[in-house]
């Protein structure tokens, strides 16, 4: 059992900026118990230690497998958690070992840089379209009108999703990872789950040049995955194809609220690329990674942690610890990000960072060399953050195009 009473994180200073309370769990211990979505979770805060547990082939994912044994000793509020079938949590992302690299290798080629550099001229096109239509000098929510959008767009057509699929599974997304109650959350993961089944039935009707077909033809080959593997797998395209919008929002935040920062990048295209970097430095679109556990007791920098502890590290605190980063809360678009755990690391590190980091750029860069001049329409202060323990993201984005 942990010593302390685990600290509750959920609370709007957590939601509104979670870096100060990070730095106060950084302050407390290397790994501090605390209270998320009912359960107890150790949270990791330091660089070096988030690293170390990241790279860990002896840190455990799958829960759902050691369910008997991990849940119980760590559940603290089970009106707090949302229930997930467990047959949609079977996907590399909640798997070790063996599996998690079968499942892995089948995927990789789909993300390499090759495959995604074809991508561009698409993504260039899907931005181009959505900022004719924007207004001019009135204010325009540009989470709603461009990021997410943009990012369903290219998604969806990567996927091979129908068009009369297309409406409703970013707002799914959002709902399961950032909603605002446990019966949002469980009826987000329950309508993505549905589409990846009917999904799986379209494209045995109707396969085409796709990433979900091409999947298919994984599941049906000998050795490819099975068929909860399969739908869990196209659950996770869903949900982390959407990501990239968070940094499209975020970045687009972070600069409208730096002129000098626009200027920069205007005088200087070439620091775009860094540009994104640094914003998924500042700003990681995970405050925390979902729990890992290990199956002996561990020791994080002189805390021992139980065997079947939950353990909560988090890239929102690693990538603004000083002991890393010089001045972390400066953002800074020239500063040396190398090494910055935005997009992970280890084994789990995210496969599809090279096309988070393409889609970014792409929007970063046509918003702002064609619409120099555009502002925030609200106080940077006073932009809304989606609630959630562990996703940073905003609500929207109000800004004036000029």
């Amino acid at each position: 059992m942990a010593e302390r009473p685990p600290k509750y994180l959920a609370t709007s200073q957590y939601t509104a900026c979670p870096y100060a309370v990070f730095g106060g769990l950084r302050d407390t211990a290397p790994a501090v118990p605390v209270q998320v979505n009912g359960f107890r979770m150790w949270a990791v805060t330091q660089y070096a230690e988030v690293r170390r547990i990241l790279a860990d082939a002896d840190a455990c994912k799958d829960i759902v497998q050691h369910r008997k044994r991990v849940v119980p000793q760590s559940i603290l509020r089970p009106d707090h958690s949302a229930k997930l079938a467990h047959r949609s949590r079977r996907s590399l992302l909640d798997r070790d070992g063996p599996d998690h690299r079968r499942l892995r290798a089948q995927l990789s080629g789909e993300f390499s840089t090759a495959r995604v550099m074809r991508l561009k001229p698409a993504i260039e096109r899907a931005a181009t379209a959505l900022l004719d239509r924007l207004p001019l000098g009135e204010p325009v929510d540009l989470v709603k009108a461009y990021a997410r959008p943009l990012v369903t767009a290219v998604l969806a057509d990567f996927l091979g999703l129908p068009d009369h699929e297309r409406e409703g599974f970013s707002d799914w997304q959002m709902s399961m990872l950032t909603g605002n109650s446990v019966a949002e959350a469980e009826d987000g993961a329950h309508r993505l789950y549905e589409l990846a089944l009917r999904m799986i039935d379209e494209k045995k009707r109707e396969p085409g040049d796709d990433l979900f077909t091409r999947l298919l033809r994984v599941h049906e080959a000998d050795g490819g995955m099975d068929a909860d593997e399969l739908a869990s797998t196209y659950v996770v395209l869903l949900i982390g194809g959407s990501e990239p919008a968070s940094s499209i929002g975020t970045g687009l935040a972070l600069l409208l609220d730096r002129p000098d920062a626009v200027s920069k990048l205007l005088a200087t295209p070439d620091l775009f690329g860094a540009a994104v970097e640094e914003i998924v430095r500042y700003e990681s679109p995970f405050k925390l990674l979902p729990p890992r556990f290990y199956e002996k007791p561990v020791d994080v920098n002189g805390v021992t942690i139980p065997a079947g502890e939950m353990i909560a590290v988090s890239p929102g605190a690693a990538n603004r610890d000083p002991a890393r980063f010089p001045d972390p809360d400066v953002f800074d678009i020239e500063r040396e990000t190398r090494g910055h755990l935005g997009f992970g690391h280890g084994a789990h590190r995210c496969l599809g960072a090279a096309l988070g980091r393409l889609e970014t750029e792409i929007a970063l860069r046509e918003l702002i060399t064609r619409f120099p001049r555009t502002r925030l329409a609200v106080a940077s202060e006073d932009l809304v953050w989606r609630p959630g323990s562990f996703m940073r993201r905003l609500d929207g984005l109000p800004a004036i195009l000029g």
